[in-house]
């Protein structure tokens, strides 16, 4: 018997469509690998911003003569968080594009005293709703990332806020 020799008719257009397939999977690899790295990048400027505010507020001074003080002192950390600045100028950009203030979150864990609240034990900052918008989907970071750190801070309960 003698063996057929194929001339390659049957194989033509087989490297485009290879080509066309491999293009396709690889496209979608760097999309999904440009997607995770640049979330997990805007995720970990939260967890800085967040880490930064946190600290700010361990050491800061606790005055809440009225509630307008105690407001005025967490507009500062939040401010901290969002602008790296407790007294940001006016037109200074956040750390994150689209981060605002109203998407942080201060929270003070007080000790219960005889008449209410008293000293504070520990201030809790965290993102309350910040959407990153990757290339293929949007992430919403939602109580994420947060921290609390023990109040280090001077206990100021009849002082005024400036």
């Amino acid at each position: 018997m003698i063996p057929v020799r194929r001339t390659g008719r049957g194989q033509r257009g087989h490297a485009m469509l290879e080509l066309a397939v491999s293009a396709a999977v690889m496209v979608a690899c760097l999309g999904g690998t440009f997607q995770f790295g640049y979330t997990f990048y805007v995720y970990n400027q939260l967890v800085t911003a967040v880490g930064n505010g946190g600290r700010y507020a361990a050491m800061r001074t606790y005055r809440a003569a009225t509630p307008e003080d105690l407001e005025k002192g967490n507009a500062a950390i939040r401010n901290m968080v969002v602008f790296g600045n407790p007294q940001p100028a006016p037109g200074t950009a956040p750390v994150l594009k689209g981060l605002t203030t109203d998407q942080v979150e201060v929270r003070w864990v007080q000790a219960a005293g005889e008449n209410g609240p008293a000293q504070p034990t520990a201030v809790s900052v965290a993102i309350k709703s910040y959407t990153v918008d990757a290339m293929f989907k949007n992430f919403t970071f939602t109580g994420r990332p947060a921290v609390e750190f023990p109040h280090a801070g001077r206990y100021a309960p009849a002082e005024k806020e400036q």
